[in-house]
């Protein structure tokens, strides 16, 4: 057969006189007919309208033909599916006659487009002619239901992408309607194997993922992404007398080398050493970190020369054996047909991401041990994959916390690359060596530039107004930029606070006036703003309580049942289940997979579902405190202290707080009123020593847990319990007075929430939580208080003889008359501290700050 095969479509002519001639006609109207009438959730049967009219065209069998149909498919799948997924876009809704005139004007412009498909077509199909006829058409059709030009545009660029993927998932489908295309074309795409043909789906689906609209937009994530910078730490040598000196206090000095992340990761991926097979990226929560990764794929997925396999961490379960989890992973995705690390099916070369190392290590009973134990298996895999040659690479990326805690598994030159915001002030350039002057560039000038063009609204640069230095620090985060630019689109000006918790409320207010107040979305017609938000946060307590982002609609009506908001729910036009369901999918939301039969959604962004649990957590504390003084001025009011406890175990036991959720629950304790943190901080001190006289009322849960997972709720209760004390004391500045029932119950209780540490560096979250406590007269000895928080704290009289207080921020603490004999305070911040008359005899003072000592 020749290379040169091929036929054209639109042969022969008597079939565009056919009821071919009226297939886009058809679909435009199936459209109208679906938007104008409101079948919001039911574009799979507008599809199956449109695809009705291909059962009557009177095409034989015919490889031309044959071929046509194949497209008109693809590209009815492909309409249909940008439509659904921007449905809260078309507002207006005109009536069908004149519906049916605008239909009848684009198809006539379709109708003279002669197709020709040959051996290009299925190599390139993004390149098929009738895509940019097609384009245009779709962007007239989504401006007569009022979508702005630029809306309009974007999404119409959109379809190539998407058609290709409806193209792979057609042929997959229905090969039998398509097996005379074999013989007719001889290209990769029509003679792949089974096992090709599910790669070449999956490449696609790839490609896919990142033009997918972003929250209520019409443009994905290619539109608006911006290249990242990072940096990778270089140690600098010294003398072997001052580097054993600097190992000894764990203080290494290091340079900070920039470089282009993408340009990076090709050269790694190209130059394939098999000793140099793992790269990490590590970045904070919004920078950046999971669109990278989902842009890097996508392209190495459209460059087609090394195969990609992408695994969100949220979705995987780890074992002891990484190709039985990639083998579950890859089943439970449905789209590669074999395991790609089965020996026996294994790829000459396979490129592994896998995105959220911290969400994976949320899976496990202890965090750290879960994820060490995944990078180690990782290790052994990729060491084992590459003895001859290099076949397997792993790119891992993940917070800065875990990151750091699995560092020493982590030594080549290199192989942990640090993400840097889209903008470094100059005095912040002093810290980094920059050869290829990367960091002169204003990124956020780019970003919004892009932004403007994609979403119509004109911007060419960052706005003024939010071109200030006391703004830099969120503009330069990539999720907060993005989220100042929706919250500024609405308001047209924006707080200058800093609190990022601001933000948040803002992209709340600003995304239901817009997607709701003029327009009522059906699911929640009749619902205002602060029931929505309150439903908002009982569906991000269900994610907490599970993974720590995703939940299911039957966890969510549960939670909202025990919160006494069915009635919220009961709102909701249709069905509780339908109503949660679309609320979940127009708002930052998408559906994830199944999970014991029903769907499950997940924050697209897992800082969402944080923020929104930590005004759960504040709500409750308010109510707590309301109803424990209810019950002072009556007695058949309100709560006693074991019903405040029993609440608290349920809102707070299942899953254990960490260092991001308190930042949240810290910012959100500076927007209330002061005097009422003031009275909570009581409220919770009294709780905690109530609670330490007579245990968390864990036998007042309804089912009582067995044991062990009553000690560990418990346990987590406790530490939220000493954690939202903590962010009450900090906006306060004054000293949590907690009635000790015995002088060493604050050292037990301590212990019993710190455990014991898996990673020498890693921090311990409780012990960040222990400033502004009164610990006066309490016995601490030989306590593990390395890098604690003890700034502020009343130490008067404490014993802490032995303490370890490496590293810890004593800063304003009050030490008088302390016993800090043999106490380790090696690099420890006493500044301002009184430690006037403290029994300091054989303590270790290397390192420590003293300065404004009295």
């Amino acid at each position: 057969m020749s290379n040169t095969s091929g036929f054209s479509v639109s042969k022969p002519v008597a079939l565009w006189n056919k009821p071919i001639k009226a297939d886009f006609k058809e679909l435009f109207k199936s459209l109208g007919k679906g938007a104008i009438n409101g079948v919001l959730g039911q574009w799979g049967e507008v599809a199956k309208d449109a695809l009705e009219a291909t059962t009557a065209l009177g095409l034989s069998a015919a490889p031309e033909e044959v071929a046509w149909l194949l497209i008109y498919r693809s590209l009815v799948e492909a309409i249909v599916s940008l439509v659904k997924g921007n449905q809260e876009l078309l507002f207006e809704k005109p009536n069908e006659s004149d519906l049916e005139l605008l239909c009848d004007r684009l198809n006539d412009s379709l109708e003279s487009i002669e197709l020709r498909i040959d051996q290009d077509f299925f190599n390139r199909p993004k390149d098929l002619p009738i895509l940019e006829a097609v384009k245009t058409a779709f962007a007239d059709w989504l401006k007569y239901f009022s979508v702005n030009q630029a809306q309009a545009l974007t999404i119409s660029h959109r379809l190539p992408t998407y058609f290709v993927y409806a193209l792979h998932e057609e042929w997959a489908k229905h090969p039998e309607k398509y097996a005379c295309l074999k013989e007719e074309l001889d290209t990769p795409f029509t003679q792949a194997n089974e096992r090709e043909q599910s790669w070449q789906r999956y490449l696609a689906w790839l490609q896919k993922q990142v033009e997918e609209p972003m929250l209520l937009e019409a443009f994905g994530l290619k539109q608006v992404y911006v290249p990242l910078h990072a940096y990778y730490k270089q140690k600098v040598a010294g003398e072997k007398e001052e580097e054993f000196e600097r190992r000894m206090r764990e203080d290494e000095k290091y340079q900070q080398i920039v470089l282009d992340l993408e340009t990076e990761l090709e050269t790694w991926l190209e130059k394939s050493d098999r000793n140099d097979a793992i790269r990490v990226i590590s970045g904070g929560p919004g920078s950046g970190k999971s669109s990278f990764t989902k842009i890097f794929a996508a392209n190495q997925a459209e460059k087609g020369k090394i195969p990609v396999l992408f695994i969100p961490l949220h979705h995987f379960e780890p074992s002891d054996d990484l190709v039985e989890a990639v083998g579950k992973f890859v089943r439970d995705d449905g789209f590669l047909r074999h395991n790609p690390l089965d020996k026996d099916k294994a790829d000459s070369r396979l490129l592994i991401i896998f995105d959220g190392l911290d969400e994976l290590a949320m899976q496990g009973k202890i965090a750290t041990e879960t994820a060490q134990q995944f990078v180690r298996e990782v290790q052994r895999k990729v060491e084992r994959f590459n003895g001859r040659e290099t076949c397997l690479q792993a790119l891992i990326s993940g917070r800065e916390l875990v990151v750091q805690a699995n560092s020493s598994d982590f030594r080549q030159p290199q192989q942990i690359l640090h993400i840097l915001p889209y903008f470094v002030t100059e005095n912040e350039r002093t810290n980094y060596i920059d050869e290829q002057n990367l960091l002169q560039q204003d990124q956020r000038q780019i970003w919004w530039q892009k932004y403007g063009n994609a979403s119509g609204r004109g911007y060419d640069c960052l706005p003024e107004e939010l071109n200030r230095n006391n703004l830099t620090e969120i503009t330069a985060q990539p999720l907060l930029n993005y989220l100042v630019a929706l919250s500024f689109n609405q308001q047209n000006k924006f707080p200058t606070d800093g609190n990022l918790n601001v933000i948040y409320a803002n992209l709340l207010t600003a995304v239901y006036q817009r997607g709701w107040a003029g327009y009522q979305h059906p699911a929640i017609r009749g619902i205002e703003e602060k029931d929505f938000v309150r439903i908002l946060e009982e569906i991000a307590l269900a994610s907490w309580h599970g993974d720590g982002r995703t939940t299911t609609v039957r966890e969510i009506e549960a939670h909202c049942e025990h919160s006494s908001l069915k009635s919220l729910l009961d709102k909701f036009q249709e069905s509780a289940k339908l109503g949660v369901t679309r609320l979940l999918t127009a708002f930052y939301f998408r559906e994830s997979g199944v999970k014991e039969q029903e769907k499950t959604f997940e924050f697209t962004h897992k800082s969402f579902g944080e923020y929104l649990t930590a005004k759960r957590i504040v709500r409750e504390v308010r109510l707590i405190h309301k109803k424990l003084k209810d019950r002072q001025n009556d007695p058949d009011e309100g709560w006693d202290e074991r019903e405040a406890l029993k609440r608290w175990a349920i809102l707070c036991g299942a899953s254990p707080m960490d260092e991001y959720l308190f930042k949240f629950i810290a910012d959100e304790m500076c927007l209330q009123n002061a005097s009422d943190v003031s009275n909570w901080q009581q409220t919770l001190c009294h709780l905690i020593g109530f609670m330490l006289r007579h245990g968390m009322p864990m036998d007042r849960l309804t089912p009582r847990p067995d044991f062990q997972k009553e000690n560990r709720q418990a346990r987590n209760a406790e530490e939220a319990l000493l954690a939202v004390l903590n962010a009450c004391a900090r906006v306060t500045k004054t000293v949590s007075k907690i009635q000790w029932h015995t002088d060493d119950a604050f050292g037990i209780w301590i212990s019993r929430l710190q455990g014991q540490r898996i990673i020498a560096r890693t921090d311990v979250f409780c012990l960040n939580c222990l400033s502004f406590l009164d610990l006066q007269d309490c016995v601490l000895v030989f306590k593990d208080f390395v890098a604690a928080n003890l700034g502020g704290a009343n130490l008067v009289n404490a014993n802490l003889g032995g303490a370890n207080l490496g590293g810890a921020n004593l800063v304003n603490a009050n030490l008088v008359n302390a016993n800090l004999e043999w106490a380790n305070l090696v690099n420890a911040n006493l500044e301002r501290a009184n430690p006037y008359e403290a029994y300091l005899m054989g303590a270790n003072l290397k390192g420590t700050i003293l300065e404004g000592k009295i």
